[in-house]
């Protein structure tokens, strides 16, 4: 009986650990969300194998606007972009525990009125158009 417990002990506080799709797991360190209700827009994040964070630069004002965790083979939407230009930000750990960090080499474009916005896929491609370049862990949460 005493295994008993202690194996639901362990099985209830790993199952509960887990970061969830669209959890704001860095909210210390990002600025409030902002979003604009008047925006009918969109970044649309397919992911991959891997547990990803990422996170929405506006360029003109360089700062954090939305970011969210997402879990391995799921989809997230940042919703209500307002009107600017911006870049995704990522950060991922490998399978050797080392962390991971790039920034899109394209810019999203969201001008007033927009409706519909942008889809990207976190998926290795030959055919593909978005490149990325590494950042260190500084570039990434500077704000």
């Amino acid at each position: 009986m005493k295994n008993l417990i202690y194996l639901f002990f362990f099985i209830s506080f790993f199952s509960f650990s887990q970061y969830y799709t669209g959890q704001r797991v860095f909210s210390n360190k990002f600025p409030s969300e902002t979003i604009d209700v008047n925006q009918d827009t969109y970044i649309l994040i397919k992911n991959s194998n891997t547990d990803i964070i990422v996170a929405v630069k506006d360029l003109t004002r360089d700062k954090i606007i939305q970011h969210a965790y997402i879990n391995a083979k799921d989809n997230y939407k940042f919703i209500n972009i307002p009107v600017g230009k911006y870049v995704c930000m990522y950060m991922w750990t490998d399978t050797q525990g080392k962390r991971h960090y790039n920034i899109d080499d394209k810019s999203m474009d969201f001008p007033v009125n927009q409706i519909g916005g942008y889809e990207i896929t976190m998926q290795k491609s030959v055919a593909g158009n978005l490149t990325q370049s590494a950042i260190d862990e500084d570039n990434f949460f500077n704000n």
